[in-house]
């Protein structure tokens, strides 16, 4: 994400941390908790308020968090305090302060961050996530079906997009909410809708 694109982030990152806060990560991710591990490394890209983050710390995984917007990210990090998870300052695509961790994770959480990526640096993101991921680890990617009102730069996604990207990455689609079961925004925004993708890794690829 450039830092043109940060910028509203960097504005009213109070703003966005309230509105995040308001939501449950349970009930938002509801459609794949089922793969979550039970125990591992899991990255959550692009952070925000550290609620997800938060949310599976909680449950006993060791969390590392993706934020680069410093307003935001310093935020997060007073509200979730309490709990263990590792902040780093790094963006998509190439995610280099993660990739200096040396850590494979078991899963990969990007929830209302595809739309923010340029096309253009897709095909290198999708394949940098998939050398993050332990073989059998599970990429999820909420996306965001709708324009922005509020000056955020959105670009327009698709599940058809990322399967194609991910095939060439190692990666298999195994899990899509259909067309029917998109979720409705539960900021109740009428002009937007939600779609998860979960990929996982296959485990012969290397």
């Amino acid at each position: 994400m450039s830092e043109h694109q940060q910028n509203p982030y960097h504005q009213v990152a109070g703003h966005f941390v309230t509105q995040y806060e308001s939501l449950s990560s349970e009930k938002l991710h509801q459609s794949w908790l089922h793969l979550l591990p039970e125990k591992g490394w899991l990255l959550d890209v692009g952070a925000g308020s550290g609620r997800d983050a938060a949310f599976f710390a909680q449950r006993g995984l060791s969390v590392v968090a993706v934020e680069p917007a410093k307003p935001m990210r310093d935020l997060a990090c007073e509200l979730h305090k309490q709990h263990c998870i590792h902040w780093v300052d790094d963006s998509l695509p190439e995610l280099k302060q993660v990739f200096a961790l040396q850590i494979k994770f078991e899963l990969i959480l990007l929830s209302a961050v595809w739309m923010h990526i340029e096309p253009c640096l897709r095909e290198l993101a999708i394949r940098k996530l998939s050398q993050l991921l332990n073989p059998g680890g599970h990429l999820v990617i909420t996306l965001r079906h709708g324009e922005f009102t509020d000056g955020r730069i959105g670009y327009a996604v698709s599940a058809d997009e990322i399967s194609t990207l991910a095939m060439h990455a190692g990666l298999q689609l195994v899990l899509r909410t259909a067309s029917e079961e998109s979720q409705a925004d539960l900021l109740g925004r009428n002009n937007v809708k939600w779609e998860t993708i979960v990929l996982a890794r296959m485990m012969t690829h290397e």
